[in-house]
């Protein structure tokens, strides 16, 4: 009984995922938004955030390893 209660969030999850790209691309063409103009701006905040994400992983890469703190003998 579980199982299909499972099986049928996951349902309705995979139908809200499936209906969301079309349903906000709609509302946006109502609102006057063209199609063109939200790939463009997706394309640009994602190009950002991947180019933040880089650079945060190269200055981890480069910057000194912390000195460790003497031990006591």
């Amino acid at each position: 009984m579980n199982e299909a209660h499972q099986t049928a969030a996951e349902s309705v999850g995979t139908m809200v995922a499936k209906a969301v790209p079309p349903a906000s691309v709609s509302l946006a063409t109502i609102a006057g938004v063209q199609v063109s103009e939200l790939v463009l701006w997706a394309t640009l905040i994602y190009t950002v955030l991947m180019i933040c994400h880089k650079m945060l992983a190269i200055w981890r890469d480069l910057r000194p390893a912390a000195c460790p703190a003497p031990e006591d003998s």
